[in-house]
């Protein structure tokens, strides 16, 4: 079995899905066509999804088994399900590369191929998209879109973990004992990793823009209602990907505002006399531009000055 790569490593993805509606819309389709383009895919939906839902993966190259039932355990089920059916199989020996990925983001953008083909020389057991801030968690890489290096993959010490995945009670659950763990599970056996972006866990969540000019190629779908305006998404995809974000925002209830929303003055110098304040300055800070506001007695504005791109500009 062979793999049409551009470039010299096989991969398989085990590609976990879920839908609120048991669907399978034009935004996961296009992840999984820019996924087969780069390995082989075994796909598993945590839905009962009826089979004219399936069916749309019949468009999809390379997909070498797909199976939709709900069983409540969370992406880490549907790893084990993919992980399963590949071992039993025995394919898993074919690939250099076996990834965990699923559904939770949206994209990609940008160029997918030239990421994983630096990260994946970089010489580490375990690669990964995203790894997470140690500060607010244990230090480990996200598992929405996780490497394992053949002969990880196929270890006892993994297989054992992975196929031992059980339902859990809550996501907090899921993400502590089989996402956290993972990492640290890898390190104990003398594993290495490497993330491509370092510590922006919580950057994915609460920036969604940040991280897409930092280079990240996905949007985490829990974040789509903070990117504030969709149309700057033309900078890194083309209208398809960006129709099909509109329409899942849309599905899903997730507001998007057409406006950028500029960050409050906040009262940065005041001078007063008597408890009267006689010259206040106030600053908004945001990622182009820094902007000033003095006013007299707090409420009369004499000058504004704002900065942006290394020029100046001043109004009376």
């Amino acid at each position: 079995m062979t793999s049409p790569n551009a470039s010299s490593s096989k991969r398989l993805f085990l590609f976990a899905a879920y839908d609120k509606d048991c669907l399978i819309d034009d935004t996961l389709l296009y992840y999984l066509e820019a996924l087969s383009k780069l390995g082989d895919i075994i796909f598993t939906m945590d839905n009962d999804t009826p089979a004219k839902e399936m069916a749309k993966l019949d468009r999809i190259p390379n997909i070498l088994h797909a199976s939709a039932q709900r069983h409540g355990e969370y992406d880490f089920g549907s790893y084990k399900r993919g992980y399963i059916w590949a071992n039993d199989n025995q394919i898993l020996d074919n690939y250099d590369w076996i990834y965990l990925t699923n559904d939770s983001v949206l994209g990609p953008m940008g160029d997918l191929e030239s990421m994983l083909m630096n990260i994946e020389s970089r010489g580490a057991d375990c690669v990964g998209m995203v790894s997470n801030d140690p500060q607010l968690l244990p230090a480990h890489i996200q598992s929405w879109f996780v490497g394992l290096k053949r002969h990880v993959a196929t270890s006892k010490f993994f297989r054992d973990f992975i196929t031992n995945v059980a339902h859990q009670t809550d996501k907090l659950s899921v993400v502590y004992k089989y996402e956290v763990r993972m990492s640290q599970m890898l390190v104990e056996n003398g594993c290495t990793y490497a993330a491509l972006f370092e510590n922006y866990g919580p950057t994915i969540y609460t920036n969604p823009h940040l991280a897409l000019k930092a280079g990240v190629p996905f949007i985490k779908k829990l974040a789509l209602g903070k990117l504030q305006e969709l149309q700057l998404l033309y900078t890194y995809t083309g209208d398809r990907l960006v129709a099909s974000i509109l329409i899942y925002a849309v599905r899903h209830g997730i507001a998007l505002s057409n406006k950028v929303q500029q960050p409050q003055y906040i009262r940065r110098f005041r001078i007063t006399m008597m408890g009267l304040p006689i010259l206040t300055i106030y600053s908004q800070f945001d990622e182009s531009r820094k902007a000033y506001k003095l006013y007299i007695f707090d409420k009369i504005p004499i000058v504004k000055i704002w900065f942006q791109s290394n020029h100046s500009t001043q109004e009376a």
